[in-house]
């Protein structure tokens, strides 16, 4: 692993798509409107594959079971160029698979059977290979599928590395404020800020409030994705002050939403790396994860650096 690596550590989930109409209400049977498709995916798998796509070089530490789903997880980072050498293939708990239901429209309901994800770190072997990883690296990502325990670790053998570490607080869960002061970059949609700040998020102004309110608290810079209506950046200004930025979103023909927010981590955490301007940056993440959306599948749909840039460019 070179100094010029960003590293990724998190879970590995194969994607198990049906598309339905409209998502069932409770107790009801919905008839799916095409068969099984299996796709790679997990947030850490996925923002792992969206970096590499954008021409950086990744590597990957994470857990999957001994068993196809395994297989096919691992096959799929090598063929987007992800190292794998710090993914632990366990021999007692299955792959993490991730239920998704996806509507016309492109809208998704998700339910996660994490397995081996929540094994990640756990043996004195696979953290301590980690741990030597991080003194390496350029940039440490983590996101919330794996234990709680092991991210906050993470997160100060991080900090004391002199490493940054950007922190995709997905799925939704509370760390307490002396582990979000030693992130660098924190990443949140509308339902994680509001976790955070008890603030309900329902427009850009919400969001601004509640962005500022976090910088103040000691995070040096959140981004906030908004869906349909791009993102929000609040880093330090000139003289210290908290700078708010706001990029729209590109019109798109949505298709499938499913690793929007992963494609956003990703591209924003290479932007940023790369010294672009937060404006540049944040701009660069959301047309990126504006592209994911037109395409289906987690980490088939994520665009490429020369889609990217094409799609800015237009």
């Amino acid at each position: 692993m070179s100094n010029n690596t960003m590293l990724v550590v998190g879970s590995l989930n194969m994607d198990q798509i049906v598309h339905i109409p409209r998502i069932p209400l409770r107790g009801e049977t919905l008839l799916s409107t095409s068969s099984l498709k299996l796709v790679p995916g997990g947030k850490g798998a996925n923002q792992a594959v969206a970096m590499a796509r954008l021409g950086v070089p990744v590597s990957m530490a994470g857990r999957v079971g001994s068993d196809p789903f395994g297989e096919a997880l691992l096959r799929s980072l090598r063929a987007n160029n992800v190292d794998t050498g710090l993914v632990v293939v366990d021999q007692e708990e299955n792959s993490g698979v991730a239920l998704i239901y996806l509507t016309p429209a492109g809208d998704n309901a998700i339910v996660v059977a994490a397995g081996a994800n929540m094994r990640v770190g756990q043996d004195r072997e696979q953290l301590s290979a980690i741990f030597e990883a991080i003194t390496h690296a350029r940039v440490l990502l983590l996101q919330l599928e794996i234990p709680l325990e092991i991210v906050s670790t993470l997160i100060a053998a991080g900090r004391n590395a002199g490493v940054p570490v950007v922190l995709n607080l997905a799925p939704a869960q509370a760390l307490p404020q002396e582990i979000l002061q030693q992130v660098e970059v924190l990443v949140v949609n509308e339902t994680e800020i509001a976790l955070l700040t008890g603030q309900q998020v329902n427009e850009l102004e919400d969001a601004r409030v509640a962005a500022v309110a976090l910088h103040r608290q000691g995070i040096a810079r959140i981004a906030v994705t908004l869906g349909a209506q791009g993102a929000a950046l609040v880093t330090a200004g000139e003289h210290g002050e908290a700078r708010f930025i706001y990029q729209p979103a590109p019109a798109v023909q949505v298709v499938d939403t499913t690793a929007a927010g992963d494609c956003f981590a990703g591209a924003l955490t290479v932007a940023l790396t790369e010294g672009q301007a937060p404006e540049h940056a944040l701009r660069f993440a959301v047309y990126a994860s504006a592209l994911k959306v037109t395409k289906f599948g987690a980490q088939p749909g994520l665009p490429t650096r020369q889609e990217v840039e094409a799609f800015l460019a237009g």
